[in-house]
C-alpha cells in the first residue's frame, strides 16, 4: 500500500470521528453482535458482490474486522482499512485465534492508496458520511478505482428520508450503568446530524461532539452513478426485500 502526504491543518477539520470510536463504544457497538449476524452479513455480502475463493475484497472502516475474518474463512482475500488503532489489534487477535490472516491497515482511508485489482468492496454498518461532501466523494472514487471491471460494490447506510421521519433532538439513555444522553440538530440544508453525546461516568462527563452527513437513496446513486458505477440494486433488509420509504437501513449495491 502507498501512503499519501497527511492533510493540512485546513483540510482537516472533519475528524470527528476519530474520536468518537473509543473502548465504551466498542462495547457497546462491536460486543453486542453475534457469531451469527456477522455470517448472515457475509452470506449476503458474498451473494450481491458475487463473490468467490480467492475473491480480493476492500473491507473500508473495517472497525474491529469481523467481516474480513469472516471474509478469510471462506477463503477470499480481504483488505481491511481502519483509523482506530484499538479495533485493529482486536481485529489481529480474533483474526490469529482463528488462524486465518486477513490484510489490515491502519489508516485515514482519505490518505491511503487502496490499490487495485479488487473484485468487491464494501462499507458495512453505517460507516459512511464522516467526512466533508467532497472527500466522501473522493472516497467513493478511490472505491471505484481500486475495482476491477464488474466488481461490485455493496454500502449499507442509514436512509435520510427515514432519518427525517424518526428524529429525536434527544435521546437519554443507560448503557453498562452509564447514563448516556445525546442531544441533535439536523441541518436540512447539509443533511447533517450535528450532534453531542455525553457520558455520565464516575470520573466525570465524557462529550463527544460530531456532524453526521445521511444521503437518500437517489442523492448516493446519483453521485455514484456519476462517477462511473452502474446501479445494481437496493435492499431494506438481508432477505433482499425492496426498497421503500420506510427503509431504515439501505443496503446499495453497485458495479464498476
Amino acid at each position: 500500500m502507498r501512503y499519501l502526504s497527511l492533510p493540512s491543518t485546513k483540510e482537516n477539520k472533519m475528524n470527528w470521528f476519530k474520536d468518537l470510536y473509543d473502548d465504551f463504544r466498542r462495547r457497546r457497538a462491536l460486543d453486542s453482535i453475534s457469531e451469527e449476524e456477522t455470517k448472515r452479513d457475509v452470506d449476503f455480502i458474498y451473494n450481491v458482490l458475487k463473490l468467490f475463493e480467492g475473491a480480493k475484497v476492500l473491507d473500508l472502516f473495517c472497525g474491529a474486522g469481523r467481516h474480513s475474518i469472516e471474509l478469510a474463512s471462506r477463503n477470499c482475500n480481504p483488505v481491511g482499512i481502519e483509523y482506530n488503532p484499538d479495533y485493529l489489534k482486536l481485529a489481529r487477535e480474533r483474526s490469529k485465534e482463528k488462524e486465518i490472516s486477513p490484510e489490515f491497515i491502519q489508516s485515514d482511508v482519505r490518505y491511503v492508496d487502496f490499490g487495485e485489482g479488487y473484485d468487491g468492496a464494501i462499507i458495512m454498518r453505517c460507516s459512511f458520511g464522516y467526512f466533508s461532501d467532497e472527500e466522501d466523494r473522493m472516497v467513493l472514487e478511490k472505491i471505484y478505482g481500486a475495482l476491477k471491471k464488474q466488481g461490485r460494490f455493496l454500502i449499507e447506510i442509514i436512509s435520510r428520508d427515514w432519518l427525517l421521519n424518526h428524529f429525536e433532538e434527544r435521546a437519554e439513555m443507560v448503557i453498562d450503568s452509564v447514563k448516556v444522553v445525546e442531544e441533535r440538530e439536523f441541518d436540512i440544508l447539509t443533511s447533517r446530524n450535528n450532534f453531542t453525546i455525553k457520558r455520565y461516568e464516575k470520573d466525570g462527563i465524557v462529550a463527544k461532539k460530531g456532524s453526521w452527513r445521511f444521503y437518500s437513496v437517489h442523492e448516493i446513486k446519483n453521485i455514484l452513478e456519476n462517477i462511473g458505477f452502474k446501479f445494481v440494486a437496493g435492499y431494506s433488509n438481508l432477505n433482499k426485500e425492496p426498497l421503500t420509504k420506510d427503509t431504515r437501513l439501505m443496503r446499495l449495491v453497485f458495479e464498476k
